[in-house]
């Protein structure tokens, strides 16, 4: 049937008016901010973690004095007295090295300040806030500056005073004091945000721009070969490798042996690509989510074990896939050790958040085809895998390495006992996971799927 030239200028008008009435609802519901606009918020989350709980400094020689952790800003000056009774400073260093890092941290406590505004005034004015946000990561990155400058004032001090050669390898490798990653990501934030900040915020061209493509399939069609194959590698591949670390390189190469793990995590999701190339968009996605699982470990850092890892993988996997869920449980536990501390747990920890999030995305699919999103079981589902699959796993790490490393002979008996310990910890993590998915999981799984259905991302 021919369409009358009538109804079909109407079709147009409307197509045409349909982003600028997007754009309006935005405006008027305050839906909050989108995809890139997270990007700088998240980072400047993690720069106000850094400016206030983070170490910045490393000092090997009070690795075992009452001053090894108090190297944040917060802290400075307790580490500068550790310096001044372990080397011997002169009453006069030691307060000129005070006022220093009292400078230090007045100018710590007032990058926190224009973050924090930042953060706020980024939710609620979007683009116009980006000057603010660019003055406050460029002051963050000057502090680097000026605490690495108090680093090399402070080794050349202490080469004086224990008469090491005054070159370049005694500032920098063989140099009693060091900036750590933390400090000098700061940095790295400043100048790649200061340049990019106005077009992450910038949702307007975004919302002109969108085209909501829907593709919701009324029936599921079953679990595809594709994922048989993935999970197979996943169930099979990995544990294979990681055994082979413990019998073979007995956990002396762990980078190795967790860079192993995360290319085989790689596989099955690319195995979604077999009828096309991915896009860099369809990996962002997961690149997002793995740093929001990342920052949520690093932010409940004093919450013993009650961590939104697994939540976050979980909530993951049901909106982008068992695939996806799998490569953002792995990416997730490799980044956030970097900040937790490596060891031969990590490709456990890979392979724990993993798997869960593996078998979660398995069990609901049904909401990639239209189905709503059952919270309740998703938070059992969590708590159950927390405590049954991702807690044993982990427990038997524990066993493994004590035998590989040989600190300990374990029997039946001392097995069951680290076991029976690992309940309690086991049962917290858990809780943590129901909790964080009862109240993550649809606001999350609301702009997931709004992010798939605008772009179209991570349809085979």
């Amino acid at each position: 049937m021919t369409q009358r030239p009538g109804t079909q200028r109407k079709t147009d008008t409307h197509m045409k008016n349909a982003p600028v009435k997007l754009h309006n609802q935005d405006a008027q519901k305050a839906r909050g901010m989108d995809t890139l606009a997270l990007i700088p918020v998240f980072a400047a989350l993690y720069e106000v973690l850094t400016l206030l709980v983070l170490p910045w400094f490393s000092v090997p020689e009070l690795k075992y004095t009452g001053y090894a952790f108090k190297a944040n800003v917060l802290h400075m000056a307790d580490m500068e007295e550790g310096l001044a009774e372990y080397f011997g400073y002169p009453d006069t260093v030691l307060q000129t090295a005070l006022q220093n890092l009292n400078i230090l941290r007045i100018g710590a406590i007032i990058g926190v300040v224009l973050t924090l505004a930042f953060i706020v005034l980024a939710f609620l004015i979007k683009v116009r806030s980006a000057l603010l946000g660019r003055i406050a990561f460029l002051w963050n990155a000057l502090l680097t500056v000026y605490a690495f400058s108090f680093m090399m004032d402070t080794n050349r001090l202490i080469n004086l005073l224990m008469g090491k050669p005054d070159d370049l390898m005694s500032y920098t490798l063989n140099s009693s004091m060091q900036l750590t990653p933390y400090a000098y990501s700061l940095v790295i934030f400043g100048i790649i945000l200061v340049f990019m900040l106005e077009q992450l915020l910038d949702t307007r061209s975004e919302y002109e721009a969108e085209q909501y493509i829907l593709k919701v399939e009324t029936e599921d069609p079953g679990i595809s070969k594709r994922t048989i194959v993935g999970l197979i590698l996943v169930v099979v591949a990995i544990p294979t490798v990681i055994a082979f670390g413990i019998l073979f390189l007995q956990d002396r190469s762990i980078y190795f042996i967790s860079l192993s793990v995360m290319i085989l995590s790689m596989v099955p999701f690319f195995l979604v690509f077999e009828n096309r190339r991915p896009e860099a968009r369809e990996i962002i996605v997961i690149a997002v989510m793995a740093a929001l699982a990342t920052v949520g470990r690093a932010a409940s850092f004093m919450l013993p074990f009650f961590k939104p890892v697994a939540a976050i993988v979980i909530i993951s996997a049901v909106a982008l896939g068992p695939e996806a869920g799998f490569l953002t449980g792995a990416t997730a536990a490799l980044v956030s050790n970097f900040l937790f501390g490596q060891g031969p747990w990590t490709p456990w920890q890979m392979f724990s958040f993993g798997i869960i999030g593996f078998i979660g995305g398995l069990i609901f699919r049904r909401y990639r085809h239209g189905k709503p999103a059952n919270v309740k079981l998703m938070a059992v589902y969590g708590f159950l895998a927390t405590l049954l699959i991702y807690g044993p796993i982990m427990d038997t790490s524990t066993i493994v390495q004590s035998i590989s490393m040989g600190y300990q002979e374990i029997d039946w008996e001392a097995a069951l006992a680290i076991y029976a310990a690992g309940i309690p910890v086991n049962l917290v993590h858990a809780t943590s996971s129901f909790v964080f998915i009862w109240f993550l999981a649809n606001p999350l799984l609301k702009k997931l799927n709004r992010v798939k259905q605008k772009y179209g991302i991570l349809e085979p």
